[in-house]
Order: C-alpha cells, then structure tokens, then sequence
C-alpha cells in the first residue's frame, strides 16, 4: 500500500480558539488541577486510514472505526488522558469508566471554527473491555472445576482521549485536537502546541507498507484438551442440564517470514466487508487489535430526557453459496434449521431480559432476517429500545449488564463463561468484547470483537466461535469457525 495525499486546513485562530484557551486556563486555576481543552475545525482528508497510518508514531495509542451504514469514520491517534485497568487490579471496570469519563468531561471547554456540528466537536472517549473478569465461586459447582490461572495479557478496560480524531463523513471532515490545560499555562503556549499538531497533520501524509511477507506456519493454539472434545464436553453438560448454551472459540497462530501490516490487513477487511464495521485498536506497545464485525453489542444516543438503545441479536449462521440458487438454497435452510433459530432466540431473549432489567421499553420488534457477509450469513435481528435517563452515562451500566450476551457467551450466562474460561485454549482478551467509542454529546457504539485478532510483528493471533446447543453436531461447529476464520486468513495472505 503506498499512498500520497496533501491535508489542508483553514480558519487557523479563531476568537473562538482563544476565548476557550483562556476560559480552559481560568478553570485549571480554579480546581488547581489540568483541565481538558478541545478546539475542532473543518478539514480536508480523503483517506483518513493512510493519515493514520503516516501520522501516528508506533508507540502511540491509535483507533480506527469505519462504520459504512452509518456514514461514520474515526481515525485517532495519541492520549492526553487514558485508563489501563489490569484484570488482577479487581474493581467494577464499569464504574471506573464511567468515572474516568466524568473526571474528564465535567470541567472540559470545546471551542469550534463556527462550521462543526455538535455530535463532530464532541469529546470522543476511545477503547475497549476485555471479554473475562475474574469470576469468583459461580464455577465452583460445575464438574471439573479448577481455579482458573491462565496468564491475562490484555486490560480489562482500556479507554482514552486522544490528541487528535478525524471524524469523517460524506457530508464533512472534522479535525479535533486535544491538551492538558495547567493552571500555569498561558494562551499563547496552548496555541503553540496546537499549531504543532496542526502542523503535523497538514504535511503530506505518505505511507509505504513493508514488504509483502509470506506465511511461513499456520497452527491452532491447544490447551488441555483439543476443540472438538472440549465442544463434546461441553454437550455432555448440557445434557445434563448445567447450562442450554456455550459459545466456544478457536485460536489459530499465522506466521509469516516478516513482520505483518495492520493498516494493509485492515484496508482488505473493509473492502471486503462494507457490511460491518471495520475497527482497530492499538495500545502503543506493539500490539495491535483488528477485525470487522458485524454485530454492535450497544449504540446509544441522548434526546432530552430518554436514551434511544440499539442492540443486535446476531446468531445462526451457514456459509454462501458458490452459485445464486445454492447460496439461496443455504439461506432457506438456515431460516428454518431449528437448531439454528433455536440459538438466535437465545439470544433474542437475552438481550431483551437484560434490557428490560434495566427499565428500558422494548420497542416491537421486527422480523429475522439474513445478514448477508462475502463468506457467511448469519440469522440477525436488531433490537431497539427507549430508556428514560437524562445521564446518558447510564449506558455503562446498560452495557455491564449486556455483555457477553447469549451470542458470545452462554445460557445461563454466568455457568456457560465459567466453562469457556477454564476450557478454551487460549485469554480471549479483547476478542468478542465490547469495543468502541462514545462522546460528551450522548452518543457512541459498541461493537462486539468478533472476526478479530491481534498482530504483534510477525504474528497474528486469530479467533472464530461456535454456538454449542442441545442438537449441535461437532463436525458442523467446527466448520463453521473455519468459514468465520476466512476472513481475518484472507485478509493475513493466508488463503
């Protein structure tokens, strides 16, 4: 991938600009503390991924969210406030969110050029939670239990406000900047540092990928036990009657003869899969987690005095044909496999239960219907719902009681994911948990980690799951994680 494009910006230093430098300072002074300052311009970018990709240093924190249905992208990179919560650190990492947003938020001032709309010039917080918490004795009871010990390598929670975003759309580009205002800050050293990053992002941006690599090894990561017996075990228990559902996840490791490209692996996945959303999340330390998903676990929006809530029921699947009769022949038979609806009911009554749980109106819903990918189609039904809340920060809470919903997890939901985290081989980390974004406006999305994996380097760690129910047979849930992990090998060079 080598691209070149030149960024231009104008409107260079408002009134707006100083009046909110010099109400930003006034306020640092008044708490004693740093404040947040945010000021957000008109800008002129047409591939937001390649200015990622030139303008963010390898050891900054980056984000990446395409979201083609909702005319939506976000490209940031750098922190001037961020939360890394270890899973050992114990703790409700909803709540310290939901804090760390409020600390930040309360006392922050925006400035504008006059051109940006209020949803662009928003405070955008950035990040993700990790699939697991530590469990405490809801396993204790489920035959073979043993403490679960597995190295954890990635936060439970990660979330931060970058230096810069672009929020693009086909209606406008919006540059936001952000900085730490101190109390003994003065105007005209918070516009140099503006001018910096302005500067910065103005450059022609120019992008070389490295050399194309080769896949030299292709393995799946083993624990104690192999997939298809721990999917065997796992229907024993069923059986049996300690839980009705278990969704059980692959690992693959894909090896390459040099390092991997995540911006060119992510450019394929969004070409290839318009249909979902397109997302990566870099913490800076040379990890970088990717995908496309077509699920969203919670989108949100504030209007007065309700919250408007969307949740997608997302479970069924079966791959495409290679002719239009046989992939029609495919989708009749998935519309009416009883195995199949079964599960998606699951997780219909899943999501609608724990929404209600936390006083929300279930709008009626609409029928089932095909989600259509390039390799799968999945069983889909999306959820609305209306809360009434004018602190749209609730939605922290909404999203705590969510995941994992029966789509990523299991019914009951505490039983199934005690047997997922002590049988999969592998720490799902931030694979099938809630990533996305949210703003000081009252709005943001979550989408689910799935079709995901992470790059460090040379490798690349890739995830597929399967919904394990009463009528499963093992060899059908094992080929549908190697339709699912088609995607991210494509994407890798490996098919």
């Amino acid at each position: 991938m080598q691209l070149r494009q030149s960024i231009t910006y104008s409107h260079r230093d408002s009134k707006s600009l100083y009046d909110g430098i010099t109400r930003a300072i006034a306020n640092a002074q008044n708490v004693g503390a740093a404040v947040l300052f945010s000021y957000s311009q008109d800008w002129d970018c047409a591939n937001p991924l390649l200015l990622l990709a030139s303008k963010a240093d390898s050891q900054q924190p980056k984000f990446y969210w395409e979201e083609a249905n909702a005319d939506l992208i976000l490209a940031a990179a750098g922190t001037v406030a961020e939360i890394a919560i270890a899973n050992q650190d114990g703790g409700d990492r909803f709540d310290l969110a939901k804090k760390f947003i409020e600390n930040h938020l309360d006392l922050a001032i925006s400035a504008d050029d006059g051109n940006v709309n209020l949803s662009a010039s928003a405070i955008h917080v950035l990040g993700a939670f990790s699939f697991y918490e530590n469990t405490g004795d809801a396993c204790a009871d489920l035959p073979d239990f043993c403490e679960y010990r597995t190295e954890i390598e990635f936060p439970s929670l990660l979330f931060f406000i970058p230096r810069w975003l672009l929020r693009h759309s086909s209606s406008s580009c919006i540059l936001t900047i952000n900085d730490q205002i101190q109390p003994w800050d003065e105007v005209d050293a918070v516009l140099a540092r503006l001018e910096h990053w302005r500067s910065h992002l103005q450059a022609t941006s120019y992008y070389q990928s490295p050399t194309l690599h080769e896949i030299s090894q292709i393995k799946e990561v083993q624990g104690r036990q192999g997939w298809t017996e721990i999917v065997e075990r796992a229907l024993q228990l069923i059986h049996q009657g300690h839980f009705q559902k278990v969704v059980l996840a692959r690992a693959i490791d894909v090896l390459a003869n040099r390092a991997f490209d995540p911006f060119q692996i992510l450019h394929v996945l969004r070409c290839e899969y318009p249909e979902c959303i397109s997302f990566l999340l870099d913490c800076g330390m040379g990890k970088t987690f990717l995908g496309a998903t077509p699920e969203i676990v919670l989108q949100f929006k504030a209007q007065g005095d309700r919250l408007r809530l969307r949740s997608d029921a997302l479970a069924g699947s079966i791959g495409r044909g290679k002719t239009l009769q046989e992939d029609r022949l495919l989708a009749e038979q998935l519309l009416h496999s009883e195995k199949d609806r079964r599960e998606h009911q699951f997780v219909i009554r899943s999501i609608c239960d724990r929404l209600q749980t936390m006083g929300a109106n279930i709008d009626p819903q609409v029928n089932t219907k095909l989600l259509k990918l390039s390799n799968v189609q999945h069983l889909h039904t999306p959820i609305t719902a209306e809360i009434y809340n004018s602190n749209w920060l609730m939605i922290l809470d909404i999203l705590q009681q969510l995941h994992p919903t029966a789509a990523v997890g299991g019914v009951p939901r505490d039983r199934a994911v005690c047997f997922m985290q002590q049988w999969e081989a592998c720490d799902r980390g931030w694979y099938a948990a809630p990533i996305g974004w949210l703003n000081g406006n009252g709005e943001g999305t979550f989408g689910v980690g799935i079709r995901s994996g992470y790059i460090q380097g040379d490798r690349a760690r890739i995830f597929a799951g399967a919904g394990i129910v009463a009528n499963s047979q093992v060899e059908n849930e094992q080929s549908e994680t190697t339709i699912k992990f088609a995607a991210l090998l494509k994407a890798l060079g490996a098919l």
